[in-house]
């Protein structure tokens, strides 16, 4: 059983540590785009568009970026796409966590079974997954008595 609660103790960590990364990639980003848009104007400023610093040549560069308007009419969006040569840009996408949801639902209406029509384009494995949340006394009451 210590076996056990070594790996819980190591699984924890892991976790932890991938939450830990996770809010330290993000706090990173957003220095390194601060950090960007002052040396550019710092650059700009100075009239430099190339300085060479330690073995490494910046340069300033004027870049244009185009996104979709979040929440604009996504079927005119790529109907104006097409209409304009642009259609073999359009990717059909499925979300995996909605599929996953559709492909449960219909192996449960098939009793646990996904549905032949979908054996050629769906991947199924099972897998044995680790649930961590936070400890109550209801829950330990319950896991000693499964024990």
């Amino acid at each position: 059983m210590s076996d056990i609660f070594t790996l819980i103790d190591n699984y924890k960590e892991l976790l932890d540590e991938k939450d830990r990364l996770k809010d330290a990639t993000t706090e990173n980003n957003k220095a390194l785009e601060d950090a960007r848009k002052e040396l550019a104007q710092a650059m700009i400023d100075a009239e430099s568009p190339k300085v060479s610093r330690n073995g490494f040549l910046y340069s300033l560069q004027d870049k244009t970026r185009y996104s979709k308007i979040g929440g604009c009419d996504e079927e005119a969006f790529f109907a104006t796409l097409e209409e304009n040569g642009l259609g073999d840009i359009i990717k059909r996408t499925v979300n995996a966590q909605t599929l996953q949801g559709a492909m449960a639902a219909a192996a449960e209406e098939n009793d646990g079974e996904l549905p032949e029509e979908y054996e050629d384009y769906i991947n199924v494995y099972q897998y044995y997954d680790v649930q961590k949340r936070r400890e109550t006394n209801k829950a330990a009451k319950n896991a000693k008595k499964g024990a």
